[in-house]
């Protein structure tokens, strides 16, 4: 993608804005190689809906001591949700895959053959890919440059 100049973003108009909110954009992808393994996945970023729903699946509501009810994040379960999500060379959902690790579904077979920091990795990857820890650049920065 060509990066704009100074100059160009701030002489934007908000016609060129309104025309850039509505074009169209690919999603970011990055291929990672679990080195243990000796694979390569390919991830994607995900937009707000897929995280929203792969959370709203990963919550849980149980009933704390005082009796009140309270919803719960399992936030093993959600990291595992997103590399499903995100993976895509492959189906981590794969009936073969999963019944060599005698696993209900992907995000249990993730559970059960990736070590933790290899979850954590990828996970920090694709909230990278779906635009989480990047900063936005502000105009003062640009008009002192």
């Amino acid at each position: 993608m060509k990066k704009m100049t100074d100059e160009q973003i701030l002489s934007m108009k908000e016609e060129d804005i309104l025309a850039k909110l509505m074009g169209t954009y690919e999603v970011p992808t990055a291929t990672v190689f679990i080195e243990r393994m000796g694979i390569p996945l390919t991830l994607k970023g995900l937009s707000e809906k897929e995280i929203s729903k792969i959370r709203k699946e990963c919550t849980y509501n149980r009933k704390s001591r005082g009796g009140k009810s309270e919803d719960k994040l399992d936030g093993n379960e959600f990291d595992a949700g997103l590399i499903v999500a995100a993976t895509t060379n492959f189906n981590w959902n794969d009936s073969k895959l999963l019944d060599s690790a005698k696993a209900s579904d992907g995000k249990q077979f993730i559970r059960k053959k990736l070590l933790a920091g290899e979850i954590s990795a990828l996970t920090d990857k694709i909230l990278e890919l779906s635009g989480f820890n990047n900063e936005l650049e502000e105009m003062e920065d640009i008009k002192n440059s």
